[in-house]
């Protein structure tokens, strides 16, 4: 029992170094939230951007609103949505999508 429970306590330990933000989590999330800017509807134009983690060692990539707007060609963002994953903190995966004109 003292081995699982180590072992449980380990697992969890390392997913927290790799997890990405979520507003839910667990061993294994896959996620996907809005948030809808005031500048009116969603956009005709989307463009997205990624950052990933493996094992929380090892985090590449650019998440940020303007990287995604930039690979949309959008110049007025208009809706932002954010989708993560996460596998037992071995792999994290953030992504970001903007629509907008």
């Amino acid at each position: 029992m003292k081995k699982l429970l180590g072992l449980a306590l380990a697992a969890g330990a390392l997913a927290g170094c790799a997890s990405a933000a979520t507003p839910i989590y667990g061993w294994y999330a896959e996620v996907k939230w809005s948030t809808e800017l005031p500048n009116g509807p969603v956009g005709s134009k989307s463009g997205e951007a990624k950052a990933q983690s493996i094992l929380g060692l090892v985090a590449t990539g650019d998440c940020s609103i303007q990287a995604a707007a930039k690979a949309g060609g959008i110049t007025k963002v208009m809706t932002v949505e954010h989708n993560t994953k996460n596998i037992i903190g071995l792999f994290a995966e953030f992504t970001t999508v903007v629509t907008g004109e």
